[in-house]
């Protein structure tokens, strides 16, 4: 599906600095800073780079300023992007003709990197321009990963004979056999190489019975807050998994208990823990979440360019795994941090992908949420008009639920607007509907915020 994209190569960047960085809010204090937005982001993106330690002084496991994306790497999440775009054969087999240049190139003793460099270009040119045709909007997000790429270390000697066999290499020679879909695909290798996973009202439980009753009253104990608790039976969970070598539940661990040190607002324990889970997982929906969490905590404390690497990673794995509602949080986290760097184009385009995949879900909650949150951006983009017709379209998407809750909200959102027009009379009318759906709900407060805002209109 063409809103699934791969992205090359995602660092975890554990080098967050609770000294250097401020929640999102506190940094309007500084605005009359004389650095561009521009050089600030270089700026975070290399101190992220650079660190090699927690907060807290301890030293990072791995030493990820050493990482390297091998060509290799590259070519085959190419690959993954074309699929996942659904590009039709006559893209495929273009894209195929430069990649194969890449590879021919990439088997030399000394490979040039301006050569492959070109004709990656060449080739996310080629795929923007069929994204730009199918949704009728300008698109460069392709091009945008791969120049995203080349600031990072590559290296550019192939490492693998087998990916001629694996890739596009053929050239005019591919067949449509040759790119199954995903999900197919995706689903035969669990079939062949993984045991059937467990769940328990939809959430994953180990197939060892004392495994299982372990990790369920750990579960029991962080849903009631009892945290200390919560922590200590994963532990003693984890140390029970990993004698008898559960990895699986050993990452689901590590996924909750970084939801716990999230939410004791630990970062640094956090993102290692999820950290831990996106790697060590076999379970796509878990990668997608546990990137979705690290790219909220980066995007909470305004560190771009890693928040937007792992909401495209969540994206990607959520598109693996199937997990359209998961996809368009992700598409929407990605649209809300480019609005709030005042970056319309982009935040379009995701704003656009996120209402596809929320319409793609069948939930009117999920589409009513999408398009309220949408309206939102295009406030704080200064388009009100665009802002009121997806209000709208939340209205409908809640109306026809009976969530009136959020119907209320939106309404009063809406009036809101009207008022930015100088419109009272359609913004009354806006808070009277505002005003009866929330006499439906057991939200006093709303109800009191809007009386109030109707008498003073």
């Amino acid at each position: 599906m063409y809103n699934s994209i791969y992205p090359g190569y995602v660092n975890f960047y554990q080098g967050v600095n609770k000294r250097q960085i401020t929640r999102k809010g506190e940094d309007e204090k500084n605005s009359q800073s004389s650095q561009s937005a521009e050089n600030a982001q270089k700026q975070d993106h290399q101190e992220a780079r650079n660190s090699a330690y927690f907060p807290n002084g301890e030293k990072v496991a791995i030493d990820y300023t050493k990482k390297q994306i091998g060509i290799d790497q590259v070519l085959a999440d190419f690959r993954n992007t074309t699929n996942a775009i659904g590009a039709p054969e006559d893209v495929k087999q273009e894209v195929a003709s430069y990649l194969s240049l890449i590879e021919n190139q990439s088997k030399k003793d000394n490979p040039n990197a301006q050569i492959i460099q070109s004709n990656l270009k060449n080739a996310s040119q080629i795929l923007d321009e069929y994204i730009t045709n199918t949704l009728k909007k300008p698109s460069k997000v392709v091009e945008n990963w791969v120049d995203a790429l080349f600031l990072q270390k590559i290296d550019y000697k192939s490492s693998s004979p087998s990916v001629e066999k694996t890739f596009l290499a053929q050239g005019t020679t591919v067949t449509t056999q040759q790119f199954d879909d995903t999900s197919v695909r995706t689903e035969s290798i669990v079939a062949e190489e993984k045991p059937q996973m467990e769940t328990q009202n939809g959430v994953y439980v180990p197939s060892d019975p004392q495994l299982r009753r372990m990790f369920i009253q750990a579960k029991k104990y962080a849903a009631i807050d009892s945290n200390e608790k919560a922590l200590y039976a994963f532990q003693t969970t984890m140390d029970y998994a990993q004698e008898i070598g559960d990895e699986q539940t050993a990452a689901m661990i590590h996924y909750e208990e970084g939801r716990l040190y999230d939410g004791f607002n630990q970062i640094e324990d956090a993102l290692y823990n999820y950290n831990r889970a996106a790697k060590q997982s076999d379970d796509t929906n878990i990668k997608a979440r546990a990137h979705l969490s690290m790219g909220k905590i980066y995007d909470d404390y305004v560190k771009f360019e890693p928040a937007v690497d792992h909401y495209c990673a969540a994206v990607s794995f959520a598109g693996e795994a199937d997990n359209i509602k998961l996809q368009t949080q992700a598409l929407t986290d990605l649209a809300q941090i480019h609005t709030g760097r005042y970056d319309k184009e982009n935040a379009y385009m995701f704003m656009d992908l996120a209402s596809v995949t929320a319409e793609e879900t069948g939930s009117e909650k999920v589409q009513g949420i999408t398009y309220s949150k949408s309206a939102k951006m295009c406030e704080k983009l200064g388009e009100r008009s665009k802002a009121l017709s997806l209000y709208g379209s939340s209205a409908e998407s809640f109306s026809r639920i009976d969530d009136n809750e959020n119907l209320a909200k939106n309404y009063r959102s809406a009036a809101a607007v009207m008022m930015q027009y100088g419109n009272s009379a359609k913004a009354k009318k806006l808070l009277s509907k505002a005003y009866i759906a929330a006499y439906n709900t057991d939200n006093s407060e709303l109800k009191n915020i809007i009386t109030q805002e109707l008498a003073a209109i």
